[in-house]
């Protein structure tokens, strides 16, 4: 079975933090074949006591240096230190996961092409914010084939991890410039393998801290909670959003 080492970049956002990290500490432990790493961004919400609740592995660094930093981090981590593990799956502090997508990780990978140089970095996120006809280059019922897929869900195996890091070392501009998720794929020449079903959820802000994919609009909190929301959750992720942007917004 191949070993998964899955790295949460955190940044405040401290309910949907918790949240998150209950949802995959829960997943991990169960699973048994995985590893949660988080990469906190000098959060002022809370502390690395709190974050150590969740994993024995946390790197919380002592000024905020922005996304594109903790992710960097990540990957020469996998590549150098973790090399027992076999996939590098990143994620948010922002999201919920199905309880199987590992199991439909692992699926996927194994099953989308017997030799390992063909293989193509996988996505389990489609959302509306990213659902673009112009970047789907080929599709089915259940994948498709994509230029870019949302940075939310990516997962590269080790050969992928090797030359992203070689990429990033080699050109160290990208390492602070906006939009990792897009120039560190693009570096390996290869699209994205995406699961037409989502098989996680993306909430993009907490009651009181906007994220990236939302403008902050405290009266109608909903066009934040809309604006990159799943295309085909599973059942889990469909019954459980009413109650996850409940807490979120509550007292």
């Amino acid at each position: 079975m191949k070993k998964v080492f899955i790295a949460l970049s955190t940044y405040n956002r401290k309910k949907i933090t918790t949240l998150c990290l209950e949802n995959l500490k829960k997943i991990v432990d169960k699973d048994g074949h995985s590893k949660l790493a988080i990469y906190d961004d000098a959060s002022t919400s809370y502390d690395e006591k709190f974050l150590k609740n969740y994993s024995d592995v946390v790197l919380r660094f002592s000024r905020n240096g922005g996304i594109e930093r903790s992710r960097a981090r990540s990957f020469r981590d996998f590549e150098y230190i973790y090399k027992e593990y076999d996939l590098f799956y990143m994620t948010d502090n922002d999201t919920i996961h199905d309880p199987d997508f590992l199991k439909i990780l692992r699926e996927i990978y194994d099953r989308s092409s017997k030799d390992s140089k063909n293989k193509l970095p996988i996505g389990l996120y489609n959302s509306a914010f990213h659902n673009n006809s112009k970047n789907i280059i080929h599709e089915n019922d259940i994948l498709s084939v994509r230029k870019t897929c949302p940075g939310v869900s990516q997962c590269f195996d080790r050969n992928m991890v090797s030359k992203i890091v070689d990429f990033i070392n080699k050109n160290p501009v990208y390492e602070t410039l906006y939009g990792f998720d897009y120039h560190w794929p693009s570096s390996l020449g290869v699209p994205f393998l995406q699961t037409k079903t989502s098989y996680l959820e993306h909430f993009a802000r907490d009651k009181d801290e906007k994220g990236i994919h939302s403008s902050f609009t405290k009266e109608d909190p909903m066009k934040d909670f809309d604006r990159d929301r799943a295309i085909s959750p599973t059942l889990f992720l469909e019954k459980i959003r009413k109650e996850i942007i409940d807490e979120i917004l509550s007292d």
